[in-house]
């Protein structure tokens, strides 16, 4: 078995606040551009400007966002196992779709293989 992972945390900073909507279609589709199978999506909207958290579960693990319009804020945390879903992938797709002011993107192996 196969333990292999990439765990990717990011915070990204905007230079406007961003739609609940919006980010959820660009999520989605660098989720699936990044190789990574959506099995069900689970949030929670504040009720406040847009602000929510949501979580992505993955056939490759998960994804999860947590949005601080009043910052202009986002964090995001997406773990993935095995070889074919590319995590800083679907990151840098999401940098590319925000009009970003700053960001910083941590990368993490996890795991190895056990034999």
């Amino acid at each position: 078995m196969n333990n292999n992972g990439v765990h990717v945390l990011a915070d990204i900073y905007t230079s406007a606040q961003v739609s609940k909507s919006d980010l959820v279609e660009l999520i989605e589709s660098a989720l699936e551009i990044s190789g990574m199978s959506i099995l069900g999506r689970l949030g929670h909207d504040f009720g406040v400007a847009d602000a929510f958290t949501a979580m992505w579960l993955l056939a490759e693990s998960h994804f999860t966002i947590h949005t601080y319009p009043e910052l202009n804020y986002i964090s995001i945390d997406c773990y993935t196992c095995g070889h074919k879903a590319k995590p800083a992938q679907a990151v840098a797709i999401l940098l590319d779709g925000l009009e970003v002011t700053r960001s910083s993107m941590k990368i993490i192996a996890r795991g190895g293989v056990v034999a």
